[in-house]
């Protein structure tokens, strides 16, 4: 668990956050669900730490929270679902997975996702942007990557130092710094109740007249999507339910279809 947390300021979240979930039984578990289903990315982030530790432990329900909140663009849920895609947790391993989400945290200037990224970038002709990463993750004080830097750095030539360097100083330009922990309960956006133009139902968050947001999308024969959506359309991490409330899909979605990602062998 310790390689989701960046250094101090890491170690100062997930402090709060545990702490925060110790208490976590009965009704407070079930408002803090509602909480979540809702869109709050701080109780699905809450229950994604409950659900990876005793007493709640429970891997696959650890992902599911995850990725909600991961889907709203929460650094320390992108890197959570990063390792999980890498090591199996709660879901199937999938370095392809694995990169896509290391690749949004990374992005979003948290270093233990570069490092988890570098940790996919495995190929000959990936060591420059590999090593680039490790670079960044270290001017953010990453021990792990000063580590792996201290073995990689030595062997390349001058030429790939300087190539490094540069990668480096073009990666750093498509970084957008955003706070590493989740922010406090509120509400972007205005929730509401629609009737879609298909005779679906839904209920959740609305922007200019269209879901947006987190909510869910109910079918006239009962099938239920609960997850993201922009401009109307499911987007991001979302759950697919049948009329029994079995689910037939869980992953990621792009412009109303689900993505589904075939493994190869050896991921």
């Amino acid at each position: 668990m310790i390689r989701f947390l960046p250094n101090s300021l890491g170690c100062i979240v997930w402090f709060f956050l545990a702490g925060q979930c110790l208490g976590l039984y009965g009704d407070s578990v079930t408002q803090l669900k509602l909480s979540a289903l809702e869109g709050d990315s701080h109780a699905q982030v809450r229950l994604g730490f409950a659900y990876s530790k005793d007493p709640l432990k429970d891997e696959k329900e650890a992902f599911y929270w995850m990725s909600m909140a991961a889907g709203q663009g929460v650094p320390i849920a992108t890197r959570f679902v990063g390792y999980a895609h890498l090591e199996g947790r709660g879901t199937a391993k999938s370095k392809i997975l694995a990169r896509k989400w290391f690749a949004e945290g990374s992005r979003m200037g948290d270093s233990l996702s570069m490092v988890g990224l570098s940790d996919c970038l495995l190929a000959k002709e990936e060591k420059i942007e590999r090593i680039g990463w490790l670079l960044l993750a270290r001017e953010k004080s990453e021990s792990l990557a000063k580590k792996r830097l201290e073995s990689a750095w030595p062997k390349l030539s001058a030429p790939e130092r300087e190539q490094a360097e540069q990668m480096a100083a073009d990666l750093r330009k498509t970084i957008r710094e955003t706070p590493t922990s989740p922010p406090p309960p509120r509400s972007i956006r205005q929730k509401n109740t629609l009737r879609l133009s298909n005779g679906d139902s839904y209920r959740g968050q609305v922007e200019k007249g269209l879901p947006h947001g987190f909510g869910e999308r109910k079918s006239p024969d009962g099938h239920i999507y609960q997850g993201s959506f922009q401009n109307g359309l499911e987007e991001g991490f979302g759950t697919l339910f049948s009329p029994r409330g079995i689910i037939t899909y869980q992953g990621l979605w792009q412009k109303g279809n689900p993505v589904r990602i075939p493994e190869s062998k050896g991921q």
